[in-house]
């Protein structure tokens, strides 16, 4: 078992070796760009189903911004459950199909860091020049094919493990909030309802964060130690057990990095809905809504990717994986 990096040299490491392969931060955006486009489908027809039935203005529909459009046809749809139904199936199954293939995608750009961290220099100790990202730089087209084809079945099937997740945690959301209505009821109690809903709301997204951090611990696991996802689990007890205290300091880092950055990329989209205003600066605001949208999309995908190299430095160096290469090329099997 080798010691546990320092904090701030994991995230380094990580923060490296995703740039070092940077063509992977490129690939997820993408992919992740696809899979909203397709699930932005059959909402605005679905915009289109509520102008024709209800006869809701489709401009003042599609003006709100996907998400908040998908929540207005939901509540405009309540009187007509067939068309309800209808929608609702439409975007689930895009939605649901959509993300199978973005985690088998995301399998394959996992397996490449993976690789190019087991062969990066040590970081600390070896000085950081054009190099250092030659030698960790082992992205290649073929050898991303091929760790999608023998990930495959296993990301399928985290990704059923992952909505089946969500929908555990929704169901339990929903009727914990069907629960306390009763509060309503009670002159006495109804000032402690909002308390109680917005308790309830914090226990559900904090719920969400640690689902999701022991899912993509999960996914790193399976692809280091190439294992089912029972052994996965177990192998995971066994890391959290032993490193917690790091894998919570990469957490809390990196979501309070994710948090500031948010935060900055509303302040620019309000910044260009100012600018909009002014008839001539008008003009320029569609190509400037690009190029922010591409640049806080790389940055995010960037955070991401790198946050996930700095998981696996650590819980290669406690599970005493062999970092030992004789080529950066992947070496997995065919099943």
């Amino acid at each position: 078992m080798v010691p546990a990096l320092p904090l701030g040299s994991a995230l380094r490491r990580g923060a490296l070796v995703t740039a070092a392969n940077w063509p992977v931060i490129v690939i997820e955006l993408v992919v992740e760009s696809l899979l909203k486009f397709a699930v932005a489908v059959p909402v605005v027809g679905g915009a289109f189903m509520v102008a024709v039935l209800l006869g809701a203005d489709v401009r003042t529909l599609v003006d709100e911004g996907i998400r908040s459009m998908a929540e207005l046809i939901l509540n405009l749809l309540t009187n007509a459950p067939l068309a309800l139904a209808s929608f609702v199936a439409a975007v689930a199954l895009v939605g649901f199909g959509g993300s199978l293939i973005m985690f088998v995608v995301k399998s394959g750009t996992l397996a490449i860091l993976v690789s190019g961290e087991r062969v990066a220099p040590d970081a600390d100790r070896t000085p950081v020049r054009l190099d250092w990202f030659r030698r960790s730089a082992v992205y290649r087209v073929e050898d991303l094919l091929e760790a999608l084809q023998h990930f495959r079945g296993r990301s399928i099937a985290l990704a059923v493990i992952l909505g089946l997740g969500y929908a555990v945690i929704a169901v339990v959301y929903a009727l914990l909030i069907r629960a306390t209505f009763g509060l309503t009821d009670d002159p006495v109690w109804v000032s402690v309802w909002p308390f109680a809903v917005a308790v309830i709301t914090s226990a559900g997204l904090v719920g969400v964060a640690v689902f999701n951090l022991f899912f993509d611990l999960t996914r790193i696991v399976v692809v280091v130690e190439d294992c089912a996802i029972s052994t996965a689990g177990v192998h995971l007890w066994r890391f959290l057990m032993a490193d917690a205290r790091h894998v919570l300091g990469i957490f809390g880092v990196m979501g309070a990095v994710g948090a500031v950055a948010t935060a900055a990329a509303l302040v620019a989209t309000a910044g260009l809905a100012l600018i909009a205003w002014v008839p001539i600066a008008g003009l320029i605001v569609v190509p400037l809504q690009v190029v922010a949208w591409l640049v806080r999309g790389l940055i995010f995908q960037f955070m991401d990717l790198m946050t996930m190299v700095a998981y696996e430095a650590q819980y290669r160096r406690s599970s005493g994986v062999d970092a030992a290469r004789s080529t950066p090329r992947l070496l997995v099997h065919r099943a």
